[in-house]
């Protein structure tokens, strides 16, 4: 399905729906950039029919010849579409076990695969999403996330559909070159439920001015998502803080979890569920042990609940080396078991198997499915602490990425937030710390590029206790991150070790690298 998100899409998707054919949403690609994630999905997923417009059509025509396989697929182009055909239409019957559509992971820590959503996961999801939200016959909502990912895909679109409800949606672009548009939509509509990644309230913060506050009100509100990134809890605050003139709540928010293998949720905070929140010591973390702090200091870390399940999913934190329980007061791997956990990857049969059929040590309860995150579970809420695969890990010690990337983006005006990378690189047989971020554009042509150098090892130093080695600022908009808006902290790596980033300024450690 090559559609912008907007109601071509939706039409499509709900077209394979009724076809009983599977859905394989995907970004449209740019003609460069994304092609190799598209070429792999293509293969992968042994797609025979691709569904697009006539305008992207006439672009990726100009591909054929240097991809075949592009060539090769049956086109159904909307405006070629003879009218009439819908009589041709057979009635399907859809098994709650039968597969509705493919959902390829983001590809932040891998290649993306397709993960397997059965109708009966679709239903349950949703239904997990209605009841702990409590939208209901007199909600609405309003949604600017792109409708081939999965958040805005079920949340956006689905669930208002489950109760024929009405959704209002925007096109993604139009909320990135204006935040603004996003708050007068849910203020104009009297929007009741919506839903973001953390970058998009730190945008809003940014870039919605005084006066158009004045034009807002979104008192209408009943509770508004952050989920599908790492949710910070200061970006709610300053967000609450700037909008309260227009009647948003703190309490609003409902920190959410989870991934496309768990169709998209695991957690979030129930309405009517106070927003849990701990301050925990840094160094005991790095340990995945768990410190709680009566306030915040230079070494402590912010962690907010995202809430939990309301269709009785089985979470449990576990080691994931001796796949054991992990006591109250440690960090281990987040295992769900549950009616909205997929059936595994597509053709993947051994990475299924050790994904999905977990099972707990000594006393073989299962089968789970691994998430790959780390947690812990306080005051009955799930806390995501990070992503297994992309701890760094220096001199024998445990660091968030993600903890590091804040101190970054705060040191410095010229660094971008959420645009910055940190990741371990071997040399000489040593992991050393390597960082890279954007600048923003105002600072392209900066005379202090060193200075900005500093900043960062300097804080890094001084909040983290670790030396950077290399320091490397690139240009904007040049990071690699995933279609959902995650950093791509692998391919980042890959990019420094091969030289292809686009590199404003560069500073190494003599004689490491």
């Amino acid at each position: 399905m090559l559609y912008p998100s907007g109601l071509e899409f939706i039409v499509a998707f709900f077209g394979c729906l009724y076809a009983g054919v599977v859905a394989v949403p995907t970004i449209v690609p740019h003609l460069k950039r994304a092609t190799p994630r598209f070429r792999s999905m293509l293969s992968d997923a042994d797609a025979v029919v691709a569904c697009t417009q006539m305008e992207l059509f006439d672009k990726l025509k100009l591909l054929f010849d240097e991809y075949p396989e592009f060539h090769e697929l049956n086109w159904v182009v909307n405006e070629k579409v003879e009218p009439g055909i819908e009589k041709h239409w057979k009635e399907v019957e859809n098994k709650a076990d039968d597969l509705a559509f493919f959902q390829y992971t983001s590809g932040s820590t891998s290649t993306p695969k397709g993960v397997m959503i059965t109708h009966l996961n679709l239903t349950e999801t949703v239904r997990d999403l209605q009841r702990g939200s409590a939208f209901d016959d007199k909600s609405i909502l309003a949604s600017w996330l792109p409708i081939f990912h999965d958040l805005g895909l079920i949340f956006g679109l689905l669930m208002p559909v489950y109760l024929g409800r009405p959704s209002y949606f925007m096109a993604p672009i139009a909320f990135l070159e204006r935040p603004y548009r996003w708050l007068r939509a849910i203020s104009k509509h009297k929007a009741t439920h919506s839903a973001a990644p953390n970058f998009a309230y730190d945008l809003c913060v940014q870039k919605v001015t005084n006066e158009e506050k004045e034009t807002l009100d979104l008192g209408s509100l009943k509770i508004i998502g952050n989920a599908a990134e790492p949710v910070r809890f200061e970006t709610m605050q300053m967000f609450s803080d700037a909008f309260k003139p227009c009647g948003f709540d703190f309490n609003l928010f409902a920190p959410a979890y989870g991934l496309a293998e768990a169709t998209v949720k695991v957690s979030g905070r129930l309405h009517g569920q106070k927003i849990s929140y701990c301050i925990l010591d840094s160094d005991a973390l790095a340990k995945h042990k768990l410190v709680f702090l009566p306030e915040e200091n230079q070494k402590s870390f912010i962690s907010v609940g995202c809430g939990w399940t309301s269709i009785g999913a089985d979470i449990r934190i576990v080691n994931p080396q001796t796949k054991e329980l992990c006591a109250q007061d440690e960090v281990g791997e987040i295992w769900v078991q549950s009616t909205s956990v997929a059936q595994g990857y597509w053709k993947r049969p051994e990475e299924t198997e050790k994904t999905f059929q977990a099972f707990i040590a000594p006393t073989n309860d299962g089968p789970f499915m691994r998430t790959g995150d780390l947690g812990f579970i306080y005051n009955d809420q799930l806390h995501i602490t990070g992503r297994i695969k992309d701890m760094v890990i220096i001199q024998g010690r445990n660091f968030y990425p993600q903890d590091i990337e804040l101190t970054m983006e705060k040191c410095h005006d010229a660094l971008r937030p959420s645009f910055g990378a940190a990741f371990a690189v071997e040399s000489n047989q040593v992991d050393h710390l390597v960082v890279v971020h954007e600048v923003k554009r105002e600072y392209r042509k900066s005379n202090d590029f060193e200075g900005i150098a500093n900043a960062i090892r300097m804080a890094v130093a001084k909040n983290h206790g670790l030396r950077v080695q290399a320091v490397v600022l690139i240009m904007p908009s040049t990071i690699q991150k995933t279609t959902s808006g995650k950093i791509q902290r692998s391919a980042t790596r890959e990019s420094f070790l091969k030289g292809n980033l686009e590199v404003l300024y560069e500073w190494r450690a003599p004689g490491i690298f």
